[in-house]
C-alpha cells in the first residue's frame, strides 16, 4: 500500500490506494535505462551558463556565511533565486505525432508517461528534472478541475467512474512521494468502465476525467542543469478542451518544440498549429520531424519534407529561419535502453539508409551512433542555444543586477565605517524621518507605475476595440458573399490573416511602449531611493548605486493563431434559406457569433498582454522596492556602538575578508564589488 495525500489550500490525509512497485526517481533505480549518459550530448552549449550560475550561487552562499544577519538574508535569498533557474521547454503538436514519447526520452524515462491512444485526458503534464527546490516528499502532484471547469459530458463520465466522490474531489489535488506507470495511469490514461466492472482492482483512468494538470519530479544527474519539459494535448483531437489547454500552455513557453510526423509533416492541422505559434519569435521555436524510422528511404525523403516545410513557412516572416531537426524518438528510446536495432525488422532498413546519409556507422552495438541518428543530440543543442540566448540570459542579467545592488550596499557600509564624519552624521539620522522619506518615495513610485500601466491599458484597449469593430464588418461581408455562392455548406471559416497581422502590429507597438515606459519608472525609483540614501548618510555613500530591476518580457500573443469558424448547420438558418431570405440579412443574424469569435481573441490579448504582464511587473517592482528600502534602513543602522568606530570598521573588514587580522592595513582591502567577478567569464 502506498500513501496518498489530498490537498486543497493545505493538506489532509486521504485513503491509501494499492499499486505496483514504483519506479525510482533517481538515476540508478529500477526501471531506469542503462545508457543515460547519452543525455549529456548536446549540453556543451548550456554548460557555461550553468557553471556561471553555480559559481555565483556558491560564492554568494560563502559570503552569506561570513556576513551579519541582515546581509546574510539578502545573500541567501539571492543564492536561492540564482539556483532556481529551470530551462522551460514546451512540446506541442498533433495527436500521435510522438510528443509524449519525445518528452519521455528527453527526461531520460522512456515509457513513463502514457503514449499514443492511452492518454486521452486533456492534461498538461510537467516533468521537472533536477529541480533544486523540489521536495523529496513530493514526486507526483495531480490537480483536479474546479467545479464548472468541465462540460457536462465529462462530468457525467467522471460520475460513472467516481460516483459521489467527484464533487468532493473538485478543486483538490493528490500528491505522492513516488511515481510509476501505474500511478500515472490512474490520472492520465483512458479508463474502460466495462473492464473496471469486471476487474474492480483495475485503477487505470480512475481520476482521468477530472484531472486538470500533472507535475512529476525526477532526478537525472546525467542531464546537466534543471529542466521543465511540458507535454501538451494533441491539437487535432475532437475534444475542444485539448486545444484550449494547449493555447494556455503556450502563453508562458520559453522554448517551444513543435513535433511533426514525417508521414504528414505540415498538413492542414499542422498549419493551424503553425498559425498558432506564428506570433512567436523564430528563436523561440524548433521544429522536430519525428518518426523518420517509419520512412522507406529517409535519406531521400527528408530532403523533400524539408523543402516542403520551408516553402510553407515562407509567408510567415517570423518563421522563415526556424530550425528544423529530423529524428526518431523510437531510435532514441532504443539507444537509452540498449536495444539492438538489427532485431527491429520494421526499422532497420530505414536506420541503415539514414546512417549512410549522416555519415554515421550503423553499428548495432554502438548506442552512441544510434543516439546521434535519433536526432536528439541536435535537438537538445538547439533547445539549449535558445535557452542560453533567451530565458537563461534574462535570468543571469537579473541576478547580476541584484548582485550589483548587494555589492554596492557592502561598499557603502565600508565607506560609512571608514568615514571621518560618519559617527556624527549617523547619530543625527532620525530613523522615523528616514523611513517616512523612503515610504514617500515608494508611494510616489507605485503611483507612477499605476499611472503608467493605466495609460498603457487605455491606449491598447481602444485600439483592440477598433480592430474588432473593423473586422466584424469585414467578416460579416465575407460571410454574406459566401452565402451567396454556396448556401448549403455546413460551416464557414473566416480568413483571419489580415486580422492577425493588425493584432500582431498592435501588440508589438504596445510591448515596445510598455517596456520603455516601465523601464523609466523603474530607473526613476532607483534614482530616488539613492538620493534619499545620499541625503541622509552624506558623502560617504556618494558612490552608492541602485540598479533597477529588469522589465519582464511580454508573452507571445498565441491566441492570434486561433481560427474563427461559424457553424451554419442550424434549423432556423435552413428555414430562412428555403424561404429565399436575403443572404445579407442572414449574415447579420450570425453577426453576434462573429463578434464573439473575434472578441474572444481581443479579450485574450488584453488578459495576456495587459493584465498578466501588469501583474508580473507589479510583483517585480514591489520586491525591488522592499529590498532596497530595507538596504537603506540597514545602512542607517551602522552607527558605532559606544563611539568605537575603529572596532566596527575592523569587524566589517573581517567580514569582507575572513581570516585577515583586524589591524591590517585597510588600504589593501579588496574592492567590495568583488562579488561581481563570480559572473565574470561568461
Amino acid at each position: 500500500m502506498k500513501d496518498i495525500q489530498t490537498t486543497a489550500n493545505g493538506a489532509f490525509a486521504g485513503s491509501a490506494l494499492s499499486g505496483s512497485a514504483s519506479v525510482a526517481t533517481n538515476s540508478s533505480g529500477p526501471g531506469c535505462p542503462p545508457n543515460l549518459d547519452l543525455l549529456s550530448r548536446g549540453a556543451e552549449v548550456i554548460t557555461p551558463l550553468l557553471q556561471t550560475l553555480e559559481t555565483l550561487r556558491d560564492t554568494v552562499l560563502a559570503r552569506a556565511r561570513e556576513s551579519d544577519s541582515a546581509m546574510s538574508r539578502k545573500l541567501v535569498s539571492l543564492a536561492k533565486q540564482t539556483g532556481s533557474f529551470e530551462a522551460s521547454v514546451t512540446l506541442v503538436g498533433q495527436f500521435r505525432a510522438g510528443k509524449t514519447a519525445l518528452v519521455n526520452v528527453l527526461s531520460g524515462r522512456p515509457g513513463l508517461l502514457p503514449e499514443d491512444g492511452s492518454a486521452l485526458t486533456p492534461v498538461v503534464t510537467e516533468l521537472h528534472v533536477n529541480a533544486r527546490q523540489a521536495s523529496r516528499r513530493t514526486r507526483a502532484l495531480f490537480r483536479f478541475f474546479d467545479p464548472g471547469d468541465r462540460d457536462r459530458m465529462m462530468r457525467d463520465t467522471a460520475h460513472r467512474h467516481l460516483s459521489a466522490d467527484v464533487e468532493a474531489l473538485s478543486g483538490k489535488s493528490h500528491k505522492f512521494s513516488y511515481v510509476d506507470r501505474e500511478l500515472i495511469g490512474r490520472y492520465l490514461c483512458a479508463g474502460d468502465a466495462d473492464h473496471q466492472q469486471l476487474n474492480p482492482q483495475c485503477q487505470q483512468g480512475k481520476f482521468a476525467d477530472i484531472t486538470r494538470s500533472a507535475e512529476i519530479w525526477l532526478d537525472v544527474p546525467q542531464l546537466p542543469g534543471s529542466y521543465l519539459f511540458r507535454d501538451t494535448p494533441g491539437v487535432n483531437d475532437t475534444f475542444p478542451m485539448r486545444e484550449q489547454v494547449t493555447h494556455q500552455a503556450l502563453r508562458g513557453a520559453k522554448v517551444c518544440v513543435v513535433v511533426l510526423s514525417a508521414h504528414e509533416a505540415l498538413n492542414t492541422t499542422d498549419l493551424a498549429l503553425i498559425r498558432l505559434i506564428s506570433s512567436s519569435e523564430s528563436r523561440q521555436l524548433v521544429l522536430f520531424v519525428n518518426r523518420i524510422d517509419e520512412l522507406d528511404t529517409p535519406s531521400e525523403q527528408v530532403a523533400g519534407i524539408y523543402e516542403s516545410i520551408h516553402k510553407t513557412l515562407r509567408p510567415y516572416g517570423r518563421l522563415r529561419d526556424v530550425k528544423v531537426v529530423f529524428g526518431s524518438a523510437r531510435w532514441a528510446e532504443m539507444a537509452l535502453r540498449g536495444a539492438r536495432p538489427e532485431r527491429d525488422d520494421a526499422g532497420k532498413t530505414a536506420l541503415s539508409d539514414w546512417a549512410r546519409n549522416c555519415d554515421v556507422g550503423a553499428d548495432p552495438r554502438n548506442m552512441a551512433h544510434l543516439w546521434k541518428l535519433s536526432g536528439i543530440p541536435e535537438l537538445m543543442r538547439c533547445i539549449n542555444e535558445r535557452i542560453v540566448e533567451g530565458s537563461g540570459a534574462r535570468h543571469l542579467a537579473a541576478m547580476r543586477g541584484r548582485l550589483a545592488n548587494i555589492a554596492a550596499a557592502r561598499a557603502a557600509r565600508k565607506a560609512l565605517v571608514s568615514g571621518r564624519d560618519t559617527a556624527g552624521r549617523l547619530a543625527a539620522v532620525d530613523p522615523e524621518q528616514l523611513r517616512g522619506d523612503l515610504d514617500a518615495v515608494v508611494s510616489r513610485a507605485r503611483q507612477k507605475l499605476e499611472e503608467t500601466l493605466s495609460r498603457l491599458e487605455g491606449e491598447l484597449a481602444p485600439a483592440l476595440t477598433q480592430v474588432q469593430q473593423d473586422y466584424v464588418l469585414r467578416a460579416t461581408d465575407a460571410l454574406t458573399g459566401h452565402l451567396c455562392k454556396t448556401g448549403t455548406d455546413d460551416s464557414w471559416t473566416f480568413n483571419s490573416s489580415g486580422l492577425r497581422l493588425v493584432l500582431r502590429t498592435t501588440c508589438d507597438r504596445f510591448s515596445a511602449r510598455a517596456r520603455a515606459q516601465v523601464e523609466t519608472v523603474f530607473y526613476c525609483a532607483a534614482s530616488d531611493l539613492r538620493a534619499v540614501c545620499a541625503g541622509a548618510l552624506g558623502p560617504a555613500v556618494g558612490g552608492f548605486r541602485i540598479e533597477p530591476p529588469q522589465v519582464p518580457k511580454a508573452p507571445p500573443p498565441v491566441v492570434m493563431g486561433k481560427t474563427i469558424t461559424i457553424t451554419l448547420r442550424r434549423s432556423w438558418w435552413r428555414r430562412w434559406w428555403l424561404r429565399g431570405r436575403n443572404p445579407a440579412t442572414l449574415a447579420a443574424g450570425y453577426r453576434s457569433l462573429i463578434e464573439a469569435g473575434i472578441g474572444s481573441a481581443t479579450d485574450d490579448l488584453k488578459q495576456s498582454q495587459v493584465i498578466d504582464l501588469s501583474r508580473e511587473i507589479r510583483r517585480i517592482f514591489d520586491d525591488f522596492l522592499a529590498e532596497q528600502t530595507a538596504t537603506v534602513l540597514d545602512l542607517a543602522k551602522q552607527q558605532p556602538e559606544g563611539g568605537d568606530l575603529g572596532a566596527l570598521r575592523a569587524n566589517v573588514v573581517a567580514t569582507i575578508r575572513p581570516g585577515k587580522a583586524s589591524g591590517s592595513d585597510p588600504e589593501v582591502d579588496p574592492d567590495p564589488g568583488e562579488l561581481r567577478k563570480a559572473v565574470g567569464g561568461y
